[in-house]
This record gives structure tokens, sequence and C-alpha cells, in this order.
């Protein structure tokens, strides 16, 4: 997130209220350099090859845990949607599971998205 790393919310959105609302909904609109942050391409195309690397391991399930805005991009990306609407399903809640199937780790189903059913209500973070 460049220079809005560590930054309150709040102080971000009314210092920057069109850019916060692009990364918020249309990230094809964040421009990412203003804030000398990694571009949504970028961060995306970092996790795309990261599960290349995995078409040929044993494994047959692994855990990736991240930022959510990071997942949130990489994973509807992964399902093919183009940057306008990678935000499209909102971003993912702490803690949440997602999950997703592949046979050959470049086609993807999803499966279960930002899930939050395991946890009782006291231990929700909203």
């Amino acid at each position: 997130m460049g220079k809005l790393e560590g930054q309150k919310i709040s102080l971000v959105q009314s210092i920057y209220p069109q850019e916060m609302h692009a990364f918020r909904n249309n990230l094809a609109k964040f421009r990412a350099k203003d804030f000398h942050a990694e571009s949504v391409y970028s961060t995306t195309q970092r996790v795309a090859q990261l599960i290349k690397t995995l078409k040929y391991s044993d494994a047959k399930n692994v855990l990736l845990v991240g930022h959510g805005a990071n997942l949130t991009a990489s994973i509807r990306s992964l399902l093919g949607f183009e940057p306008g609407l990678l935000r499209q399903a909102g971003g993912l809640d702490n803690a949440s599971v997602t999950i997703l199937e592949t046979e050959d780790c470049e086609h993807f189903t999803l499966k279960r998205w930002n899930d939050t059913s395991y946890m009782d209500k006291e231990n929700k973070i909203s």
C-alpha cells in the first residue's frame, strides 16, 4: 500500500476520498503509483505465479494466508475477473475462509467465498 500502509482508514478516506472509493469499488481506477504502492497487476501476478509453482507439487490442499486486499484481488483475478470487477463481491473479512478448486493451477472454481460461519458471534470482527 506504499505510503498508505499503517494509516488509519478514516484518515486516508478523508484525505483521498476518490482514490479510496476506487480502491474499495473499482481497482481499475486506483492509481497505485500516486501512493508508491504495488500495482494491482503486480500484486495479482505475484500470487498467480506462486499458484502456478504448485502445478507440479504433490500437495492436495494448500492454505494461503495474507492481506485481504491482495487476496480479494488475486482470487478474483484467478477466477477471470477484469480489474474493474475485482472488488464487485466486496472484500474478504478478517479470518474468513475462501475455497478455490483447480485441477491444473490455471482454471479455478469458486467453492466458498468469505465464509465466517465457523466463528461464533462473539469472535467475529466487524
